[in-house]
Parts: structure tokens; sequence; C-alpha cells
């Protein structure tokens, strides 16, 4: 079975019929983003470092803060060329149905920081001779991260699923194993 050309899967954003913000809109926010950044990777040398630099605490805020810069200069770029060619963008009013998504996305950011502190738990697993901590942090991570994705996108559940697992997973290995840190959800 074949796909044909107008068969072809296209994104079309969060909200297909929002469109493009106005350039001096997409200015506004990428110039703050950009001193936002700059002061969150200033700050982040200044710490103190205690022992190499995978223990160093403002390693993480120096290189998300390095990741909002590059896509802040690329978001600046992009409205500089939009304004250059005359695009305005448009402003609609903002719907009821984004304040009900704003709203839901409290609820479960909400729940799962609550599910955290009280789903407290930690279990002891060795695979392959390295010991692994698993904590609350893990499965409540995987619900409410695949609860996220599926309200923001509306894909196969198997993805979702295994995306927010994988993702999951992988950080927990990350903050245990690189930078020695324990997760929240344990004792």
């Amino acid at each position: 079975m074949s796909q044909t050309h107008e068969d072809a899967v296209k994104f079309e954003g969060e909200d297909a019929s929002s469109g493009y913000a106005s350039p001096l809109l997409d200015l506004i926010a990428a110039a703050f983003l950009i001193l936002l950044s700059i002061v969150i990777m200033a700050a982040s040398v200044t710490l103190p470092m205690p022992g190499d630099l995978a223990t160093a605490p403002g390693l993480l805020p120096f290189i998300t803060s390095g990741s909002l810069l590059i896509m802040a200069l690329i978001l600046g770029y992009t409205a500089i060329k939009r304004r250059r060619a005359g695009v305005t963008g448009h402003t609609d009013a903002i719907e009821l149905s984004e304040y009900g998504r704003a709203f839901v996305l409290a609820v479960i950011i909400a729940v799962y920081i609550a599910a955290l502190q009280f789903l407290a738990f930690q279990s002891y697993l060795n695979l392959g001779g390295i010991n692994f901590t698993l904590s609350a942090f893990e499965p409540t991570t995987i619900i409410a991260l695949a609860t996220l994705i599926h309200i923001s996108w509306r894909g196969p559940i198997w993805i979702t699923i295994l995306t927010s697992i994988i993702w999951t997973m992988l950080l927990s290995v990350v903050f245990q194993k690189v930078f020695s840190i324990p997760l929240p959800g344990g004792f």
C-alpha cells in the first residue's frame, strides 16, 4: 500500500488556525528570552563547583539556557525576516478553549506534584551489576507526561506511552548516574 502526495501527513502546529504572532510580538519575546538566557547562563557559571564538571550544579541550567538562547535567536531571526517581508500577522481574541487547556494543564501539574509528595516510595534494582533506584518519580512522570502529550497531540496512544516511558527512564538514568542527583518521589 503506497501513500500518495495528497495523503501526506502535514503538521499544522498546536492550533492550526492560529497563524503566526505579529513579528513585533515575536521580536519582543525573542529579546526577553535572549536576556533571560544570558542572565541564567551567567548565574550558573558563578555557582561553586564542588567536584568535577559532571557534578557542577550550574551545568544543567547552563545547557538549558543555552538551548533556549539558540531557540530565541532563531525566533528573532524569523521575526525580522517576516517583518522585512511585510507580514503583519493577525491577532484574534483568545478563545475560551485556550483558558480551559491552561486550567487543565495547571490541574495536571498540581496532581503530579501532589502525587510525588504523597506517593513517595523507593525500590532498588540491579541490572547488569548497575544499581538503580526506582521511586515514585518514574511511574508518576510517565503517567503525567503521557497525559500531557495526549492532550496536546492526538496521535496513536502507543507512541505517546512509549515516548513517555523512554524519556522518563532516560532522564532518570541521567540524573542518577551522570549527575548523581536523587529524584523526587523517594525518601
